[in-house]
């Protein structure tokens, strides 16, 4: 008996189709991130316009809609591992405000009302005038810095993360009490990380303590007082 093979010349096989770099999807979702004023929490808000043509062609979104799943499940991951640490943090409700950074803007919630100190958003970013105390947080953290300070001071702060997402601890007190007041600031690396912010100082102390600590994402978060 003779066996014969059989081929078929003209079959095609295709090939996967490439994934997308991560870094091209990350930075398309990155804009259509949110805040729910409610939950405090990040999401990805489809319905966001980035440009002034999406309210007549919305092409955005139809690269939203392009975005490769597996990038877009990392991204979600990253996402929710800041949104984890938020959600413990407003349950405790030991943070005197939460500033988060978005993509075009940023925002502040406030949380507890000890009434130590007080924290407004100011627009544009402002410089200040003299320098009180400045630092740099880092993974490892930082090393606490000692100020006096007035009653009231400008805040600035300026993000610069190897993660996409980020999320630091800055704690304000004196020798009593280092945590009298404690902000958490969360986002993601942006074209504009840097913003102001005024505090009021209503504590019994002049002289304050400042000190940060690196909770989530690899980057540094550069943080100064001025007068």
């Amino acid at each position: 008996m003779l066996l014969s093979a059989c081929s078929d010349d003209n079959t095609v096989f295709n090939e996967p189709s490439p994934i997308r770099a991560y870094e091209t999807d990350a930075e398309i979702l990155a804009q259509f991130v949110d805040v729910d004023n409610a939950t405090g929490a990040f999401f990805i808000n489809p319905d966001k316009k980035i440009t002034a043509s999406d309210y007549v062609v919305n092409r955005s979104r139809e690269e939203l809609m392009m975005v490769n799943s597996v990038n877009r499940d990392k991204f979600t991951r990253d996402m929710e591992d800041v949104n984890g640490v938020l959600r413990t943090v407003k349950q405790s409700g030991i943070s005197t405000a939460i500033i988060y950074s978005t993509y075009f803007s940023d925002k502040l919630i406030e949380g507890s009302t000890n009434g130590t100190f007080e924290i407004e958003r100011l627009a544009p970013q402002s410089k200040g005038g003299s320098t009180l105390a400045q630092m740099v947080v880092t993974s490892e953290g930082s090393d606490a810095r000692q100020f006096y300070a007035p009653l009231y001071m400008t805040m600035n702060l300026s993000a610069n993360s190897a993660s996409k997402f980020y999320l630091y601890q800055i704690s304000l007190g004196d020798t009593t009490n280092p945590d009298a007041g404690i902000l958490i600031v969360a986002g993601l690396n942006t074209p504009q990380p840097c913003h102001s912010y005024t505090i009021t100082n209503n504590g019994n102390s002049d002289w304050l303590s400042v000190k940060g600590m690196n909770l989530v994402g690899d980057g540094t978060l550069s943080v100064s007082f001025s007068q």
